[in-house]
């Protein structure tokens, strides 16, 4: 590409995102007659901290409705203000057809970075080529879309480790694989990866509990049961639809089976336990959520049928994707899936990591794969991730 007649600031608008390698960007500025030293101060990942940059940032959140989701989103804007960046805010509303024209609307903002958060897994073709027309670099959060940088939850794990503590509580109470249902609550238009977490709490319960068995290719979106022990309907993600189709399952579930509870995120979890307790058979059920929403945290502390909250500090995602921001937007390459922060909390651990408000005090230590955060500094401005403060 070109540099001739051109001026700083669309040289640098063109680096940042993308149309240009950091070695044309200073060529391009010294045939301004912007000398190397200061060409490099100019530079994201120069003598400038990374910290200190301002940059624009517009979100569309999955859904603005739910306690989750709303949380999140005001985590993400409360972020920005902190690592002090422009931000713009925009509503998917758990739909592709609104999510396909938002990212139109963002590409018109022009911002330095996108973050997506995308309900609808089959319209990431769409979305990628929205904004690889537009020039602008995006992060995908939690469902991956082609050719963007992702963050997410490891959502095979999170599973994985709520059915170690959920499973040894139901064995102590002597339920057995004869006499116990696992009902779990995807959403199906998220994809893959989103439901890994109940497909592999139920592949790792029936394991421990001699359960009819299944592989991860046995549960897809159109599974319904797995013999007696796996019953699977699609709550979509929100407490009101969970709510319904749980309530409908039971109906045909007699009333002496005991019930392992699981979903993909807390809103749904807690439309889903809403229909255990009208029922009247919470005293047969062992409930897990999943996200740490503040309701859910406050249901770990006090109810004593829900006994793991696999938090994935929702509410503190801004800061990791404010790091991300300043440190793509200075050159760096992230790793392919950069992992939010994450731990299976139970009622004896909770409180290291929340207050009794359900507020965060504490994020776990960050893994070997997000170190590259902490030199952009800008986690380090909200002094709450263990090992930076």
């Amino acid at each position: 590409m070109t540099t001739d007649n051109r001026d700083a600031a669309s040289l640098l608008a063109d680096f940042r995102h993308g149309r240009l390698s950091r070695r044309e960007l200073v060529m391009g500025l010294a045939a301004l007659g912007i000398a190397a030293p200061l060409a490099t101060g100019l530079l994201p990942g120069g003598s400038a901290r990374a910290q200190d940059k301002k940059y624009f940032v517009t979100f569309a959140n999955v859904l603005e409705s739910g306690e989750l989701f709303v949380q999140l989103g005001n985590g993400i804007e409360n972020a920005a203000k902190v690592a002090g960046y422009e931000f713009k805010r925009y509503n998917n509303n758990f739909d592709g057809p609104t999510t396909i024209n938002n990212a139109r609307l963002m590409a018109q903002d022009k911002p330095d970075l996108i973050l997506e958060y995308n309900g609808v897994e089959g319209i990431g073709e769409a979305l990628k080529r929205i904004f690889d027309d537009a020039g602008i670099p995006f992060i995908a959060i939690n469902v991956p879309v082609p050719g963007g940088i992702w963050f997410n939850l490891v959502n095979r794990e999170i599973g994985i480790d709520t059915a170690k503590v959920v499973v040894p509580l139901a064995q102590a109470k002597g339920w057995t694989a004869a006499d116990t249902t696992v009902i779990i609550l995807q959403a199906s238009a998220a994809g893959v990866e989103v439901n890994d977490c109940i497909r592999y709490f139920y592949i790792t319960a029936a394991e421990a509990m001699g359960m009819t068995p299944a592989k991860p290719e046995d549960i897809t979106a159109l599974t319904t049961t797995i013999g007696d022990n796996l019953i699977q309907v699609d709550g979509k993600g929100v407490l009101d639809t969970s709510y319904t189709t749980v309530k409908n399952a039971l109906q045909t579930l007699a009333e002496d089976r005991h019930i392992l509870l699981y979903s993909i995120n807390d809103d749904s979890v807690i439309g889903a336990w809403r229909a255990i307790t009208e029922a009247k058979r919470e005293n047969n059920t062992i409930v897990a959520g999943l996200g740490g929403s503040v309701a859910a945290l406050k249901e770990l502390r006090e109810n004593p049928y829900w006994v793991a909250e696999g938090s994935v500090f929702a509410t503190h995602w801004g800061q990791y994707l404010m790091a991300m921001t300043a440190a793509i937007l200075g050159g760096v390459t992230p790793p392919p899936l950069t992992k939010s922060p994450q731990a299976v909390l139970t009622k004896e651990t909770v409180d290291k990591y929340y207050d009794a408000s359900g507020q965060v005090k504490l994020l776990p230590p960050l893994v070997a794969e997000n170190m590259y955060l902490k030199d952009t500094g800008i986690l380090q401005k909200f002094n709450n991730v263990e090992g930076l403060i």
